[in-house]
Formats: C-alpha cells, structure tokens, sequence
C-alpha cells in the first residue's frame, strides 16, 4: 500500500516531465526547422546572389543598350556620309558625259540647249581639239562637267536623247523655242573664226608651260601683247574716217586676247581637282 501510494505520489512529476520532453522536442524541433528553413533560404539566396553577379560578370564586357544606340547611330551616319560622297561622284560622271555627248553635236544643236556661256564657250573649245589632245580633252571634259552638274538631270537627259535621235518637237517643247534644228551653217559666228588661231596658241603655250619651254612663254605671250598695242597705237593716230575701223580691230584683238587667257585659264587645274 505504502508502495502503491508513493507510486501515485510520484506519477504528478513524471508526467509533467514527460510533458515537459515533449514539449522541449516540439520546441526544439520547430526552432531547428526555421534555422534549417532560415539557413536554406540564405543559401538559396546566395546562391541566386552568385548566379546573378556571375551573370553581371558574363554582360560586363558586352555594351549596354546606350552604347549599342550610339555605335548603332554612327554607322547609320558614317553610311549616309559614304552615300553622299558616291552620289556626288556618280553625279560628277553623269556631268562628264553629258558634256561628251553634247559635245558631238553640232553648233546650232548645243545652242539649242539654252546653256550657259561659260559651258558654251568650253564646249567649243573641246570641239576644236584634235584627237591628238587626249590630256587636254579630259581637263576639258572635266570642266564642263563642273559647269553642268547643277543642270537638271530629267531635262539634260531628255534634251540629249532628243539630239540623238532628232525628235524635233521634244526637243522645241523642252527648249522652249520654235526654231527648227538646222545643220551646221558655213556662215558662223565671225568671232570664233578669229578666236580659232588663239585657241590654237593656247593649247600650245599650255603645253608649254608644263614643260617648262621658255621660247614658248617669251615668244606667244608676246605676239598677243604687241597685237593688242599695235592696234591701240593705231586708232591713236588715226584720222576720224578711220577711227571706226581701226576702234574695232582693237576690240577684237582684246577680245582675242581675253579669251586665250580665259581659254589657258580654264585649262589650269583648279584645287579642287587635287582633293
């Protein structure tokens, strides 16, 4: 009995420790769990940190968006530079052979045109070189395609493809004229007859000039500069009958020598042709 009753005296305790273990396993359980749960989650995490920053690692040297903007915008504008610089030289062909066209035809066919002077007067030149004047010709040529590749590219092409193949009418309607397309008369401008002998003496101080021959400097210069002082003395000592004479042939021989310089001139390269 007494061992009965020391026996129930004795299970208050046991049962509390028992609880007491229990809830010691229970306590220790759920506070490993959120260590394991914490400790998991800084892995993960810092896993997920070192796959992030090695892939910042892996983009470090390729550019970022704006980079490949800008490196994207320079080609696009170092393209429309190169494009403009081939259409400028596609343009300046284009004008060469315009002048090479125009230049096979006939007098009253260019006048048709309705071109410049200065074009006009180039063509003229380069009809009179002989074909022993290749270097000449393509100085020539070169200059009027400068002075045409401004010219409006529908109209020239139209004009010259109207030449070709004699459409009368296409070729009044683009002109604006109803003059008749003529063959080339004997009867010319009187001045280009004159001004024949100093193309010619042109040409060939020009060449001289580039081979250093002093005669060819001291002696065609000279006769041009005489002519023109020859022919002022001239009407100075003229009477009045004789003066209206003598006051033209100065005048044409100033002329004359005005455009064997303006002829030698056009002929110099200019320092656009060294760029």
């Amino acid at each position: 009995m007494a061992r009965l009753i020391r026996s129930l005296r004795q299970w208050p305790p046991l049962q509390l420790q028992q609880k007491y273990h229990c809830c010691s396993r229970i306590l220790t359980v759920s506070t490993k769990t959120p260590s394991h749960c914490f400790s998991f989650a800084i892995s993960t995490s810092s896993r997920g940190n070192a796959r992030q920053r090695s892939r910042g690692i892996g983009l470090s040297n390729a550019p970022s968006p704006y980079k490949v903007q800008e490196i994207e915008t320079g080609d696009d504008s170092e393209s429309d530079v190169n494009k403009s610089r081939n259409q400028k030289k596609r343009e300046a062909r284009r004008a060469v052979r315009w002048g090479m066209d125009l230049a096979s035809f006939s007098t009253p066919q260019i006048k048709l045109a309705s071109l410049e002077q200065d074009a006009f007067d180039a063509l003229m030149l380069v009809k009179r070189l002989g074909p022993d004047v290749r270097e000449g010709k393509r100085r020539q040529f070169n200059y009027i395609g400068k002075l045409l590749r401004e010219a409006d590219p529908e109209l020239m092409e139209a004009l010259i493809q109207g030449t070709k193949v004699g459409d009368q009418k296409t070729l009044q309607a683009l002109s604006g004229s109803k003059t008749q397309i003529v063959e080339e008369e004997d009867d010319e401008d009187p001045f280009e007859y004159t001004s024949q002998e100093f193309i010619n003496i042109a040409n060939r101080w020009f060449d001289g000039l580039i081979s250093k021959d002093i005669e060819i400097t001291n002696e065609e210069l000279r006769k041009l500069v005489r002519r023109v002082q020859t022919s002022q003395e001239q009407s100075q000592n003229s009477t009045e009958e004789d003066k209206a004479k003598i006051d033209a042939a100065v005048k044409n021989t100033e002329k004359s020598l005005t455009r064997f310089l303006r002829t030698l001139a056009k002929q110099l390269p200019t320092e656009e042709s060294f760029d």
